[in-house]
């Protein structure tokens, strides 16, 4: 059992490390948070022209989807802090079984939670629920120029 979280914890800092590599080929400035005992409220840090991002990076193994029960209070906390204090998204990038990213926000899912879901099925993430990356990065260049 303990190597099925080490094999866990090693997939999501692969991840993590493509995201930092992905956002910083499309000129965001990257920063990979590093990992403490408390927890941190998000994975990585990117700042791209005025346009600034949390995102948290989640690798969905299986075809469950994301289950909100996955998102950690201290995350919630430090994303609505930095929503209020910045005017900006905090993100959980989702890492598909057929290896493509989609991101969504916190707010998104959160509506969600209210209308009654728990979690973002596959078809949800891929349905309109969420951006691809590429959609993604595409809007975010106009982000960054309209902060």
């Amino acid at each position: 059992m303990p190597k099925k979280k080490t094999d866990n914890r090693s997939i999501g800092n692969q991840f993590e490390t493509e995201m930092c590599e992905i956002l910083g080929q499309h000129g965001f400035w990257a920063h990979n948070m590093q990992q403490n005992s408390s927890g941190q409220p998000a994975d990585i840090i990117a700042i791209r022209g005025a346009y600034h991002v949390l995102i948290d990076c989640k690798h969905i193994a299986g075809d469950k989807g994301f289950p909100f029960s996955q998102i950690r209070d201290n995350q919630r906390e430090a994303m609505k802090m930095f929503q209020r204090r910045t005017g900006q998204f905090g993100y959980f990038a989702l890492k598909l079984p057929d290896n493509t990213i989609w991101l969504v926000t916190l707010d998104r899912m959160d509506i969600l939670a209210t209308r009654g879901k728990t979690r973002l099925t596959v078809e949800e993430i891929r349905g309109g629920q969420a951006w691809s990356l590429e959609a993604w990065l595409e809007s975010s260049k106009v982000w960054a120029e309209d902060t």
